[in-house]
């Protein structure tokens, strides 16, 4: 309203000095708007989680209700309180962005016309923008588990493990199960299941899938099951497990690989076992998981069984029921031996027990089962041959007279018959080679004479054939080695000549194989010392049998329970320490571990353990009290 000009006839005197007053300063009395105000703070929002961001702007508030807000063409100055929970910052068309940077209060201050204004901004918690699971997909068999953790990405920029905070479920619990801690279990094979994580609002999923159980290992089988080495060979063992989906694997190399006995044989990570010293047989096993397979390992070879009280050779061991081992008579030296002793295998040791009534070597033993004793027959007492018979009886430990053969006799042969009789052949009256053979009843203690050989002989063999006869081969008379056999027949008390042998032997060695053949082994003879010759009884047949090594006689021939023969010791052209094996499989010889001490006119017994005792002997030079076991 524009006031017109003023007038001041017939005003008051204090009037006209109030208009000269408004009209020095500029207020004009009229009705134009007032341009009083104040200034205050808008803030778009006043409460921002941190990590956000706002806008601010600041306008001014005219006494008469007038708002207008401020612009770029006004000087402002904006201020935080607090600049660590929210920041300001002006922007070109005079608003202010503010960002909240963590949880609290800020005043938002501005400055502008000589006036401020003020508003408060609430920083709240960050706000939750999304959830990540890992792992996003996962795979295990059923039974098994898998740990899944929740990352939550927040306002303010900052990520954190929200794995216990979260809510786990699973969209398939008959396939797939979650706990609270995000731990999946796999319960049937299926899926993707998913496995959802959620937190005020926000979820985050990933892929579960179950697969079929993995085969389980059910077995190990060891190859080979039974192996033997000499001490300080070596014998690979493979391991193969079998799994329940009917697959087999070599799990050689996974396996973890034990010994029972480390100072006998040890065993490498991958298998390898090694033979330390002779003895037996130990397990090796291979465990892997709680699956274990075994094999049994021997480390082929001598092992001392200490010393009998007096040195001999030329005496006799025969086995008892118990599986000890009597030791009779012999000789040392000049002397005649009367002593007798027993070795017993469990503790491998010697003890004495009661002589004999004369002193004898070069005699024959026999163990008598329906008495459980041991008769002794002949033998040379250093003067004369011997025709008395003694029976030892290991209950009482007694000797017992058994009467007396009808000529004295020694280096002769002593077989028992299926009818329980015992067939005494040949030997020397120290004059002559005998033909004559005779028969001992041990029921009745009456010994009477048997159809005499048509080849009289001593240092010959007699085997025990399958068909109850008995093959006498080779030995020695007046004429030299023999190359010729004879069988007899206990149901007709007759003899028949048998095929000769290929090659005379005296002293030599004869053992029945399994398959009901006749090896003989070595001996003296004017050619071939070291040859075998195999005796077919079904054909009446001798063939070639190889050579050993080292041709050899007063040695020991056993058969071992593998089937082989072990052959040991003996003399040639000198007193030997080495073994021999002949596999009658390949019908082919091999050298094994050599004995301790070189001996020949010893004694080798089969053990029950399946061992070889080989007691005394004689070296060249001496008679021997040591023993050794052959462990095979």
């Amino acid at each position: 309203m524009n006031p017109g000009p003023l007038r001041m006839k017939n005003l008051p005197l204090s009037l006209l000095a109030f208009c000269l007053t408004l009209a020095v300063t500029g207020c004009h009395c009229s009705s134009s708007p007032s341009e009083d105000f104040s200034l205050r703070v808008v803030l778009a929002e006043t409460s921002v989680s941190a990590g956000m961001k706002t806008t601010a702007k600041a306008q001014r508030v005219y006494d008469d209700g007038r708002v207008v807000d401020l612009d770029a063409s006004t000087s402002q100055q904006w201020t935080s309180s607090a600049p660590q929970v929210a920041s300001v910052e002006p922007q070109p068309d005079g608003t202010v962005n503010v960002t909240a940077l963590q949880p609290g209060s800020a005043i938002i201050t501005v400055n502008a016309d000589e006036a401020s204004g003020e508003a408060t901004l609430e920083v709240t918690d960050a706000r939750l923008l999304s959830l990540q699971v890992s792992p996003t997909s996962a795979s295990v068999p059923v039974g098994s588990t898998q740990q899944f953790t929740a990352q939550g990405s927040y306002g303010d920029g900052t990520t954190r493990d929200v794995t216990s905070s979260v809510t786990w479920t699973s969209s398939n619990t008959t396939i797939a199960t979650v706990s609270n801690s995000g731990l999946g279990t796999g319960v049937a094979a299926g899926g993707p299941v998913t496995i959802t994580a959620t937190l005020g609002g926000v979820s985050g999923t990933a892929q579960f899938t179950i697969t079929p159980p993995p085969p389980v290992l059910t077995s190990i089988k060891l190859t080979p099951a039974t192996a033997s080495v000499l001490s300080g060979s070596t014998q690979q063992f493979t391991a193969q497990g079998s799994y329940s989906d009917g697959t087999t694997v070599d799990v050689t190399n996974s396996a973890t690989w034990t010994t029972s006995n480390t100072a006998i044989a040890t065993v490498s990570s991958t298998g390898l076992g090694t033979g330390v010293a002779a003895g037996g047989p130990v397990t090796i096993t291979a465990t892997l998981g709680d699956v274990s397979g075994t094999a049994q390992l021997s480390v082929t070879g001598w092992t001392s069984a200490g010393s009998m009280s007096t040195s001999r050779d030329s005496h006799t061991a025969t086995r008892l029921d118990s599986g000890r081992v009597l030791i009779a008579g012999g000789r040392n030296g000049t002397t005649t031996l009367r002593s007798v002793e027993l070795y017993d295998p469990a503790t491998n040791s010697w003890s004495p027990v009661g002589a004999m009534s004369n002193g004898r070597f070069a005699h024959a033993a026999l163990f008598i089962p329906e008495h459980g004793s041991v008769l002794v027959t002949g033998g040379y007492n250093g003067t004369t041959p011997l025709r008395r018979a003694e029976v030892y009886d290991p209950a009482s430990d007694a000797w017992y007279y058994a009467g007396d053969m009808a000529m004295g006799r020694y280096h002769h042969t002593i077989t028992r018959l299926p009818s329980g009789n015992v067939l005494v052949i040949g030997g020397t009256d120290g004059n002559n080679a005998l033909a004559t053979v005779e028969v001992f009843d041990p029921l009745t203690s009456i010994w009477f004479p048997a159809s005499p050989m048509s080849t009289a002989r001593f240092h010959h063999t007699a085997t025990l054939l399958p068909s109850g006869k008995v093959l006498v081969s080779g030995g020695t008379n007046a004429s030299g080695s023999l190359s010729s056999a004879e069988v007899y027949d206990p149901a007709t008390d007759s003899w028949a000549p048998a095929a000769t042998m290929v090659t005379s032997h005296s002293l030599h060695a004869a053992t029945l194989l399994s398959s009901g053949k006749v090896l003989i082994s070595g001996g003296q003879s004017l050619t071939g010392p070291s040859s075998s010759e195999l005796y077919d009884p079904d054909t009446n047949n001798w063939s070639a049998a190889g050579s050993m090594a080292e041709g050899r006689s007063r040695h020991t021939a056993t058969l071992l329970a593998s089937g082989q023969v072990l052959v040991a010791g003996g003399d040639g052209s000198s007193y030997y320490n080495t073994a021999e094996l002949y596999n009658p499989a390949t019908s082919s010889w091999s050298a094994t571990a050599s004995m301790a001490a070189s001996r020949g006119a010893h004694t080798a017994t089969l053990l029950t353990s399946g061992r070889v005792l080989v007691v005394g002997g004689e070296d060249g030079t001496r008679p021997l009290a040591t023993a050794e076991v052959y462990v095979p």
